[in-house]
């Protein structure tokens, strides 16, 4: 393979991530429920509370995921109660950026309309507590490739993160197609295609 070849598909894997993210940490929960199996069949023999007190770093790491799945259960609820029914099936971020501003203006918001409400990273300032900044800060998070993005309700499954950071960096390298690429998949997940 040449190393134009690899770069492509470093580019690739970087501009055009999947939107569905992987199982959360299924294999690390196997093995906190096999620890927390085996502390409690020795605590049990042994009644030492030595053994319970290797149980509990497993017990606060596996409360600390049911939290966050059951947190990110009752925001799709309150998704689906109560945006669904005026029509809205994603949330679109966004910002005042040169890279991508005019697109998104005149491409998504158009195609999107009324089934999106939006969420203006520039003015994160000002944000006050309200669904879309819960929703966001829940299911896209502020760590990368975060803005702008899409993210696509399905229920009460977990939804679709359209990421399009890198994408539109390689845009103004002059390779659209990574752009092009995703918002295909985007509107091919909004029905939109």
């Amino acid at each position: 393979m040449t190393s134009m070849g690899t770069q492509a598909q470093k580019r690739r894997r970087k501009a055009v991530p999947p939107a569905e993210d992987p199982p959360v940490l299924a294999g690390c929960l196997v093995w906190l429920a096999m620890h927390l199996f085996l502390c409690a069949s020795l605590f049990a023999f042994t009644q030492s509370l030595v053994i319970a007190a290797f149980a509990l770093p497993a017990l606060i790491v596996m409360g600390g995921i049911g939290a966050r799945f059951a947190y990110g259960l009752v925001l799709l609820a309150v998704v689906r109660r109560t945006w669904s029914k005026r029509g809205v099936r994603c949330l679109m971020v966004y910002s005042h950026s040169p890279t991508w501003e005019t697109h998104i203006r005149t491409t998504w918001v158009p195609r999107l309309g009324a089934m999106a409400v939006a969420l203006n990273w520039s003015e994160r300032s000002s944000w006050r507590s309200t669904l879309e900044v819960r929703l966001f800060r829940r299911f896209c998070g502020q760590q990368h490739n975060f803005n702008p993005a899409v993210v696509v309700f399905r229920g009460l499954d977990e939804p679709q993160v359209f990421r399009f950071f890198h994408a539109f960096q390689e845009l103004k390298a002059g390779r659209p197609e990574y752009v092009q690429h995703l918002e295909s998949e985007l509107w091919k997940a909004l029905e939109l295609d």
